[in-house]
């Protein structure tokens, strides 16, 4: 009997496709049409395909045949949706070719995920590399809000001071990172205008005293000034490779 059971199996049960969902799934109300490894969000209530990058509301993703599924019996037309464990997400190379161990997040494209270049909410992790504009892969679902490094970010101020922003949200390594970096460069500008207040005021008294050593001491005045620019400009770029490194 347990070699029948074995030959049907193996010759009889229909081979499933490389896109069968791997963890566990929820029968749930999707509001709209989905396809199989749409990204879904819950707005208000309504579970549907996502339709913004970045999507703070970011729920899972729908899949057609997961390995196990929890059925609801009170729902006529439910959908199946996997909020964590493994599942193959549809996503496109809009930010970029995603490659394994990127964050995939919503995206403009509805229902679409894509890499994730800047801190935010993200759908999960890429567990292998994506093939061409538009493909389907492997992605640890864990909706959560992510740090993702400003390596390659290119300098970008606005997104700096947003990732500063979200630091309070993000892993507690790069919220030490951000507060340090805060740390030093306010540091360095107080310790910049205590300074040159110093200077400013010995040269005013210096050049009231002695009005014929006027231009030697405008001179040291600025030869300060630069010394305080210095001390302004080492502080932020230390604080810069704190960020980035």
């Amino acid at each position: 009997m347990f070699f029948l059971l074995v030959f049907f199996l193996v010759t009889v049960a229909p081979v499933r496709a490389q896109s069968v969902g791997q963890g566990i799934a929820v029968a749930m109300s999707v509001v709209g049409d989905v396809v199989d490894g749409d990204v879904v969000c819950n707005h208000t209530g309504e579970i549907k395909r996502c339709n913004t990058a970045y999507d703070g509301n970011i729920y899972g993703v729908y899949v057609a045949e997961p390995a196990l599924a929890l059925e609801n019996l009170s729902l006529t037309d439910a959908k199946t949706v996997a909020t964590s464990g493994k599942a193959y997400v549809r996503v496109s190379d809009a930010s970029g070719q995603v490659k394994k161990g990127d964050y995939v997040t919503s995206s403009a494209k509805e229902g679409m995920g894509q890499k994730a270049t800047k801190s935010g909410y993200v759908l999960g992790t890429a567990l292998e590399d994506a093939e061409g504009p538009e493909s389907k892969i492997l992605v640890m679902i864990a909706a959560k809000q992510a740090f993702v490094t400003l390596q390659n970010k290119g300098g970008n101020l606005l997104e700096t001071i947003k990732d500063a922003i979200l630091s309070p949200t993000l892993t507690p390594l790069a919220s030490l990172r951000y507060i340090l970096a805060a740390i030093i460069a306010s540091a360095a500008f107080i310790l910049g205008f205590w300074y040159f207040g110093r200077v400013a005021k010995s040269g005013v008294e210096a050049v009231g005293r002695n009005p014929l050593a006027g231009r030697m001491i405008q001179f040291s005045v600025i030869l300060n000034l630069l010394l305080t620019a210095l001390i302004m400009g080492s502080g932020l770029v230390i604080a810069y490779l704190i960020l980035v490194l």
